[in-house]
């Protein structure tokens, strides 16, 4: 015979004796062993209940919270309905539970409570126990959104992948992102372009452009300045290694900066005019090689308060976040500026490399695209831009999901970004 049964067999035989002071002593160690029991078994349904209830609580304040461009009572109307619906525990009945949602001083104010029915711990009177729980949850401040949309132009883009044509594929995802993002709110959202194959047609003030003099602007193709100014946001100064319009590499010389401007590779600095964004976006083509680096280096251009374009909120603006969207499909192919004015490919990716982690630092939060890329060493490199590689890095492999990575890279700009009238 076991332990256990040994054990059972002498309890049953001390509660079936009937001899005097054993009756009286097992009645006596009953009732506490059953209310310690009972206590153990209530006060476990009463943490799981506090729990549930809880839970329910916290998603009702932060679906009033989040909620962009709704009156104070249609936020406590949201509220209900989410805490309605998260208070999904057979535990609780709705009904019984007393709660309360306010909003105030921009805040939302809750609170919930109800009698939890006892079981055992009824032997001692107590019929129920009160569970009751509360938060409180800031109402985020309106922000603005300043978005860089560096998309690689070059000619392996004209391959088709998963039944489409690589850029048309871009085109409309970054199209239907532009599109849905400012119909939250025109007037908190900007948009740049950066088309970029082995240079960038741009126009600039003619102080930035080696070799120009006067007043008014610049335009044509220009490839990286000089290292290591080719690295940073610094505005250009009278050292001509600070200014862009440097010689092109001899690599790719013969590919000129003619087919720029009927291909449409237009830089396009921020701006809220999404028509124009979008018409840009339906009209260009791909030409040519592909240089990362320089087209990280204009993004980064495009979202600092710095010359050449100085459109951009100052960085120490709490209230405007500034994303780029990086897309490429293939290595660098185009030599960058190095140390000594070399030039090499090597440089171009830790060129890039040194961009994003610059960028980062001024608080530009960098997602980027891999698009069907097989060099894994190009892949880490993009990954490792990315401002967190766990969200913020898409892999497109031979699907061409390029419209799944933009409509999560929507929801990623939203989820960092309330954009509220």
């Amino acid at each position: 015979m076991t332990l256990g049964r040994l054990a059972t067999s002498a309890l049953r035989r001390f509660a079936a004796s009937q001899s005097g002071s054993v009756a009286v002593t097992f009645a006596l160690s009953v009732v506490p062993l059953l209310l310690a029991s009972g206590m153990a078994i209530d006060y476990v349904r009463f943490a799981t209940a506090r729990t549930d209830l809880q839970s329910a609580l916290d998603a009702g304040a932060l679906a009033a919270a989040a909620a962009a461009d709704l009156s104070n009572s249609e936020r406590i109307v949201a509220a209900n309905t989410t805490f309605a619906t998260n208070l999904t525990t057979g535990t609780i009945k709705e009904a019984d539970v007393a709660r309360s949602f306010t909003v105030s001083n921009g805040k939302v104010v809750a609170s919930a409570s109800f009698d939890l029915p006892t079981s055992l711990m009824q032997l001692a009177g107590i019929a129920d126990m009160a569970v009751s729980v509360a938060t409180e949850v800031s109402i985020p401040g309106k922000q603005k959104a300043e978005i860089a949309l560096v998309l690689d132009y070059s000619n392996s883009m004209t391959e088709v992948l998963g039944g489409q044509v690589k850029y048309v594929a871009m085109k409309n995802a970054a199209k239907k992102l532009v599109s849905d993002l400012a119909a939250a709110n025109p007037k908190n959202i900007k948009v740049g372009l950066v088309p970029f194959s082995h240079q960038v047609w741009v126009t600039l003030p003619k102080q930035d452009v080696l070799n120009q003099t006067g007043t008014g602007t610049w335009t044509g193709c220009t490839q990286d300045r000089k290292y290591p100014y080719n690295l940073t946001d610094d505005a250009p100064t009278s050292d001509p290694a600070s200014k862009w319009g440097q010689p092109n590499s001899t690599l790719h010389a013969s590919w000129g900066c003619g087919a720029y401007v009927p291909n449409n590779l237009v830089v396009r600095p921020l701006t809220d005019d999404f028509t124009v964004v979008n018409a840009k976006l339906d009209a260009m083509k791909p030409y040519a090689w592909t240089h990362i680096a320089l087209g990280a280096e204009f993004g980064f251009r495009l979202l600092s308060p710095n010359e050449p374009f100085g459109q951009a909120a100052s960085y120490a603006d709490t209230t405007t976040k500034k994303f780029m969207v990086l897309l490429t499909d293939g290595e660098q192919t185009e030599p960058a500026f190095g140390p000594g004015t070399v030039r090499s490919v090597t440089q171009g990716e830790k060129n890039l490399t040194a961009i994003c982690t610059n960028a980062k630092a001024k608080g530009i939060t960098i997602i980027t695209i891999a698009y069907n890329i097989d060099d894994t060493a190009t892949v880490n490199r993009l990954r490792d831009c990315t401002s967190d590689p766990n969200k913020d890095f898409f892999d497109i492999g031979t699907d061409n999901q390029v419209a799944g990575a933009f409509e999560e890279i929507k929801k990623q700009i939203t989820a960092r970004v309330r954009i509220g009238k």
